[in-house]
């Protein structure tokens, strides 16, 4: 191990000097824990991945941020840090000409030529089976404690003018469990950017006039406060792409919101359910347009018919609710242990039929929210980056028709 001291490794601003890095590929490490994504930090703790064929990226690491890192040590590089991180440089630069093949020339590689061309620890010879050996058994691990969303980071977190001319304020990635102490941002911003954290329940805004668009994505919201709509009385647009919303009764809430127009539930158990697009037209009357897809006269006709009135009763009655939402601060430990015989093989199946990386990470998505990923999940996948403007998550302001 290195005589550097540990502090030098800054997991929250994702630097990990003179370290070997490692992640777990979605699905394929659950069933061969040996495998994974590794990467090299240079001196500054800067990661360099092959993660593609003839592209190595920099600061951006296929598969996610490491979950696992080996310090190195210098002084066991001949030239010490300046030829650590010349070697680095030198077997990325010969890994941008190279076909990426899972097999034979992969990130494991990458990183071994990186050693052997510094000659780390007097040895030529690594390679990618001693390499996942040394990782497995000396890599640390890194702790993924949650972020309290504190006034510090509010005010630390960035705010800009967006494209839209709209004040933004992103709170993404943080692991934020719980939103708390919003009233911080003086009413300051149109959008709210919460996505990738681990929300569970969308609760505990203050008045918020000035709020017109909340993100949410990839976290894991099943509940939403009855008074939403009164402390975000302006609130236009929700994005809830890869959340966990099961029952068609759990958006009742939001008919609080009498001003929202653009809502998406792309990712969430809700979108196999019977009836689901009619039931959120009947709901949210005041919506125009449902996971990138406008509302049509004829889509209103049918919902009012299922739903509304005496003829409806039967229709609404059926509506099931999730139960009472747990206690966001307890973490499922089991969740993985509860998997029946019939969602493991749900589970193969779908990584079995998975054709491209955006599928691998959407699939990732479903799972780590808890949920098993039904026939045709990978549907909504496709069509979400079919649709014009949603490629990344956003909603693109629509004309009436």
């Amino acid at each position: 191990m290195s005589g550097l001291s540990e502090a030098q490794i800054d997991p929250e601003r994702h630097r990990f000097p003179f370290c070997i890095v490692w992640t777990p590929i979605p699905c394929l490490t659950w069933f061969f824990p040996f495998v994974g994504h590794m990467g090299i930090a240079t001196s500054r703790g800067v990661v360099r991945d092959f993660a593609a064929s003839n592209y190595v990226s920099e600061d951006n690491m296929g598969f996610g941020w490491p979950t696992k890192y080996w310090q190195l040590s210098p002084s066991k590089v001949e030239g010490g840090a300046e030829a650590y991180d010349r070697a680095i440089c030198e077997a990325s630069d010969e890994y941008k000409c190279r076909t990426h093949n899972l097999i034979c020339d992969n990130c494991h590689s990458h990183v071994a030529m990186a050693l052997n061309l510094m000659k780390y620890d007097g040895s030529r010879n690594w390679n990618m089976v001693n390499l996942a050996s040394f990782i497995l058994f000396k890599g640390s691990h890194l702790g993924l404690a949650m972020v309290r969303l504190s006034s510090e980071v509010l005010s630390e977190a960035p705010q800009y003018v967006n494209t839209l001319n709209q004040r933004e304020l992103n709170l993404r990635g943080l692991k934020i469990p719980v939103i708390e102490n919003m009233g911080i941002t003086r009413d300051q911003f149109d959008l709210v950017d919460l996505s990738d954290n681990d929300i569970r329940k969308v609760e505990n805004f203050p008045f918020l006039k000035r709020l017109g668009t909340l993100y949410l994505h990839n976290n894991r919201v099943h509940y939403f406060a009855p008074d939403l709509g009164e402390k975000l009385p302006n609130l236009k647009t929700i994005a809830l792409t890869n959340n966990n919303i099961c029952e068609l009764g759990d958006i009742d809430a939001l008919t609080s919101c009498k001003n929202l127009e653009y809502v998406t539930f792309i990712g969430n158990p809700i979108t196999h359910k019977e009836n689901y697009r009619l039931y959120v037209i009947y709901k949210l009357p005041s919506v125009r347009v449902i996971d990138f897809r406008r509302v049509k006269m004829a889509e209103r006709k049918a919902a009012k018919e299922m739903f509304k009135g005496k003829s409806g009763k039967k229709a609404r009655e059926a509506i099931q609710r999730s139960a009472v939402p747990v206690d966001t601060g307890k973490e499922n430990d089991n969740a993985g242990q509860q998997l029946t015989d019939l969602d493991r093989a749900k589970i193969k199946e779908a990584i079995q039929n998975t054709s491209s990386l955006a599928e691998i990470n959407y699939l990732q998505s479903i799972l780590a929210s808890g949920r098993v990923p039904e026939k045709g999940w990978n549907r909504q996948l496709d069509l979400a980056l079919g649709s014009d403007g949603a490629s990344n998550g956003n909603f693109v302001e629509e004309m009436e028709e």
